[in-house]
Parts: structure tokens; C-alpha cells; sequence
């Protein structure tokens, strides 16, 4: 019933423009009190940004339940942060296990230590904040969706901490991905496209026929790019070549995706409230969803 619920809602969700009040913050739905999340095994209620990490560690955000929770190589699902978080959106991890979150309730990109130790890196510097990128030095990009037509942005976070705006003008932007050249992939999701941004700052245009509302975006080690095209519930790659091919059909409101150096993607399958895993031949298979506290071992390649 639950999965018929959010398939129902996902549309008009997923489309809203955020808005905030001097209270409370919105993206169409009301948040969820951290004081009234239920203290039971770990499982997902709205699962959103999802990030592959060192020794395999797959991380997923839950925005409703905001928590992040993590599942080893054996399969085990547990929590690695279920409190200082408000509205969690976007996620990503650095070569050190760090783990980075897009708090788009607190208007804050957010940082957690391998410990589950939660702390502000930068604090009220966005509108809203909903996807979340790091390089392999360090530098972190993130996709602020804004509040009104044009008005997102891409903003670059540098090792020391420096905060500055790389590209201006998407339309409710996202995801956001970076690649091993420092290219700067954007799911610019009202404008039902991918763009990339190089780094003196241009903006140019890598797909937008047939997309609606793109919501994720990774990039692997060879340059190919994988987006979940969330209105036609499906994930796309797009070869380094500009070739583009559907990976994977017949999900539901797909949002966040991530892939590992085995080609192995990852995927929150958001209207079923499940996280699954798409193998690079395409078969689909789920990890965790709204009823499971643990799960089969992945098989995951290594990154």
C-alpha cells in the first residue's frame, strides 16, 4: 500500500519549487520531527542520495527518517547517523571514508566522520541544497536547487574550506557528479537535461532528448555517465563517445545513483521506497527496501 501511496505522490513531490518558512522547512512535504523517528532496526522510508565508498561501503540517505545509513561488502545494513540531521538530500564520500551530506532542512552541507560523528562544514550557505559531489582532491560540489526559475546553482567547496559559485542558471538542479578530469556533471532537472561544466566555468549541454525530470548523476572511471530519468523510471548511460543507451526500465521515480569500479550501479528506487543494485549487464536486484533490516551479500566489485 505504501508503494502505492508514494507512486501517487512522487510527481507533484518531485516538482514543487522548495520553500522555506521561519519555522519549518518544505519541498511539498512536511519534515519529519527527528524527535518522532521510530527507534527500530534500520530501513528505508524515502531513500534519495546514494554514494559508494572505500572497501565497498555503500551509503544511502533517508530523508523522511532523516538518517544515512550504510551496508557493508557482507550485506549488513545499519545506521552510521541517525541524529543531526534535519532534511537530507544529496550524498557523497571521499577516498577517506568521509562522508558528505547535502541538509537541505538546515540549509547546510554536512559532514560525517567513519564514527558516525556529524558536524557543519559549511552552514547556511544554500538555499537548498539537494545534491552533493567531492573530488579526488578534496574539492566539493553542490547542486543548490534555489527557489525560483533559473535561480539554481552550482557552488564549489575548496580543501580549505573557500565557498564560491562554479556555474549559475540550471533550473532546480539535482545531482551533481565530478569526474576523474574535473569536469562537472549537473542534473539540471526543470530544464530536463545533463549539462557539464569545465572548470573556468562554461556550461554546455551533454543530453536532454526525451529526459524528464533527470534527478541523479554519477560518472565512472572510463568517462560514462549514468543518470536516473526519474519521470520515465528509468536509468540511462551516456558512453564518453555521447552514445546514449537505457541501463535499466520499469523502476519507480528513481532518484539518486551511484556506480563502483566493478560498473556495478547503484540506485534509489524511491517510489518503492527500495535501494537496488544494477549489474553492468543490466539485471536488477534489491539491497534494502521499506521492510528489510539486513541483506544478501552484495557481491560488490572493489573501488
Amino acid at each position: 500500500m505504501r508503494a502505492i501511496v508514494l507512486a501517487l505522490t512522487l510527481p507533484l513531490l518531485l516538482s514543487l519549487t522548495p520553500w522555506f518558512g521561519s519555522t519549518a522547512s518544505w519541498t511539498g512535504r512536511h519534515l519529519r520531527s527527528t524527535t518522532t523517528r521510530p527507534a527500530t532496526a534500520p530501513m528505508l522510508s524515502y531513500p534519495d542520495g546514494v554514494a559508494v565508498g572505500p572497501h565497498s561501503t555503500v551509503y544511502v540517505v533517508d530523508t523522511d527518517n532523516a538518517t544515512v545509513l550504510q551496508i557493508n561488502a557482507a550485506g549488513t545494513l545499519s545506521s552510521l547517523a541517525s541524529t543531526g540531521l534535519t532534511y537530507p538530500t544529496g550524498i557523497a564520500v571521499d577516498s577517506s571514508g568521509t562522508v558528505y551530506v547535502a541538509d537541505a532542512g538546515a540549509h547546510s552541507l554536512k559532514k560525517i566522520s567513519a564514527q558516525g560523528e556529524v558536524s557543519v562544514l559549511v552552514a547556511n550557505a544554500f538555499t537548498y541544497p539537494s545534491g552533493v559531489a567531492v573530488a579526488a582532491d578534496g574539492t566539493v560540489y553542490v547542486a543548490d536547487a534555489g527557489s525560483g526559475i533559473a535561480a539554481g546553482v552550482i557552488k564549489k567547496i575548496s580543501p580549505t574550506g573557500r565557498v564560491s559559485t562554479l556555474a549559475r542558471g540550471f533550473n532546480k538542479p539535482s545531482g551533481v557528479a565530478v569526474a576523474a578530469d574535473g569536469t562537472v556533471y549537473v542534473a539540471d532537472t526543470d530544464n530536463n537535461s545533463i549539462k557539464k561544466i569545465s572548470p573556468d566555468g562554461s556550461v554546455a549541454l551533454v543530453a536532454a532528448e526525451g529526459l524528464n525530470k533527470p534527478h541523479g548523476v554519477a560518472v565512472d572511471a572510463a568517462g560514462t555517465l549514468y543518470l536516473t530519468d526519474t519521470y520515465n523510471n528509468s536509468v540511462r548511460k551516456i558512453l564518453p563517445a555521447g552514445t546514449a543507451a537505457p541501463l535499466a526500465q520499469h523502476l519507480t521515480y528513481p532518484s539518486g545513483i551511484a556506480v563502483d569500479g566493478a560498473g556495478a550501479v547503484y540506485v534509489t528506487d524511491t517510489g518503492h521506497a527500495a535501494l537496488k543494485k544494477i549489474s553492468p549487464e543490466g539485471a536488477i536486484s534489491t539491497l534494502a527496501d521499506s521492510t528489510t533490516a539486513t541483506v544478501a551479500s552484495m557481491n560488490l566489485g572493489k573501488n
